[in-house]
């Protein structure tokens, strides 16, 4: 084995470390790895002029990965140290385990530098991907990395990486989620990278908040660039977020749910075999059977000849007179009810607490998964049946509430709550359980603490 350093990592819910310079793992199993590029010390084309921390999150019972689910910070020093939690995020992390995929992300360390100079790929970020690839490939020996799809996520400047990676690199995504930013296909403030045939059957979808009254440069690029898409025919579709501005609030939901049904269509069925299925024809929702209220959005400058933002609904039909394409025509009722006041349905209850264990002390520990649909709210513990307490999640970002919380670039929060609780009054002699709440308030079955 290599000569390195090793930093223990705890799950989100303990220890995290913000700049490890070598590969980590976390509670003696290798699920959590790192490594810190440097800057480039010559400053050519092709080559980061910044660092680049990457990280990656490798499922401990899988054999032989069938992807790589990518998850791109935005523009900014804030958004960039967000990125850095963005692996330990057990909700991501569940759309990975499903479909035997890895999920990664990076910290750029982006400082004074322009943001252009990292989300746009051809500046050094695509080729330090694929260097991170590589490094964890041979570090874990899933070899395959080198050659798995992706499945894309990206917010600002981060939709603007991932849709320029769709059309650098076609072949290899699954699908892609772009929240508020977009690759430059049509020329507007970045280099002009020119539309390809293969891009146009990536499936995507472009998402937009509704009140980024501050991000006019968002919405006269994205609505340029969905114009351009539909007019070739691409799968590419719209999704407005009513409540709100740049920040990516309740996104999640509906992304997951995207992303999970492109792996599901694409991906081989076969392990080891990773060239992708054809996307499907999909379904088409003509405006005809849009509503106004689906395509809202208040005080927003859609161009420049429009500085108060008033488009009627008659003018914004007209950027969508060739339809949103979706990957499947049930898609339309996720849409639907994200697009009226982000709302979304969940029928199934949350995996419950594993591994919970209460020792002489009366601190009872455990483990637990989040839910696919709906994500990971709270814990409630109990003693003989009765609620002994509710734990309160992390801080959120305008979104639902969340165990790990939600901060601006849909990561979660450092000050994301322990997976434990101290019981005042421990009596050994009595029965203490937890239960796993999803964010659709729906509760799992209770989880007896063996005591210890």
């Amino acid at each position: 084995m290599k000569n390195m350093h090793y930093f223990l990592i705890a799950l989100i819910v303990g220890l995290f470390v913000q700049a490890a310079d070598e590969v980590s793992w976390a509670n003696d199993v290798q699920e959590y790895f790192e490594k810190v590029f440097p800057a480039s010390e010559k400053q050519t084309f092709g080559r980061l002029v910044m660092a680049a921390e990457w990280r990656i999150w490798i499922p401990k019972d899988v054999q032989t990965l069938r992807g790589v689910v990518v998850h791109q910070h935005g523009c900014g020093s804030g958004s960039c140290d967000g990125g850095r939690t963005a692996v330990y995020d057990l909700h991501w992390q569940e759309l990975a385990r499903k479909h035997d995929c890895a999920l990664m992300a990076v910290s750029y360390r982006q400082d004074d530098f322009d943001c252009q100079m990292w989300c746009d790929p051809r500046n050094g970020s695509a080729q330090s991907f694929l260097d991170a690839l590589q490094y964890f490939a041979d570090y874990t020996g899933h070899d395959e990395l080198t050659r798995v799809p992706w499945a894309l996520w990206g917010h600002s400047g981060g939709g603007h990486w991932v849709g320029s990676m769709c059309q650098l690199y076609p072949k290899r995504i699954v699908g892609a989620w772009l929240r508020s930013g977009c690759p430059d296909t049509v020329g507007f403030t970045f280099n002009e990278l020119p539309m390809n045939d293969d891009v146009i059957d990536v499936p995507m979808m472009l998402n937009l908040g509704a009140h980024e009254h501050d991000f006019a440069i968002v919405w006269n690029s994205c609505w340029a660039y969905f114009q351009a898409m539909r007019r070739n025919n691409a799968k590419i579709g719209l999704i407005i977020d009513p409540k709100t501005s740049h920040e990516t609030g309740d996104s999640r939901y509906p992304a997951i749910r995207f992303l999970d049904e492109c792996l599901s269509v694409r991906l081989s069925f076969n392990a080891g075999d990773f060239e992708l299925r054809p996307t499907p024809e999909g379904y088409v929702l003509p405006i005809e059977e849009i509503s106004d209220a689906e395509i809202s959005a208040e005080n927003i400058v859609i161009d420049s000849n429009k500085p108060d933002g008033n488009y009627t609904a008659l003018e914004r039909r007209e950027f969508l007179k060739d339809g949103l394409w979706f990957l499947n025509r049930e898609y339309v009722d996720v849409w639907r009810k994200y697009s009226i006041d982000c709302s979304f349905e969940d029928t199934t209850p949350p995996p419950p607490p594993t591994d919970v264990v209460v020792n002489e002390d009366g601190l009872i520990t455990w483990k637990c998964r989040a839910d696919l649909e709906s994500g990971l709210k709270t814990f409630i513990v109990y003693c003989d049946g009765a609620v002994l307490q509710e734990l309160q999640g992390a801080p959120v970002c305008n979104a639902r509430p969340t165990f790990q919380g939600v901060m601006y670039s849909d990561t979660p929060d450092y000050s994301a709550p322990k997976m434990e609780y101290s019981i005042k009054d421990y009596d050994s002699s009595r029965s203490y359980s937890v239960v796993s709440v999803n964010c659709c308030d729906l509760k799992s079955e209770a989880a007896i603490a063996i005591k210890r």
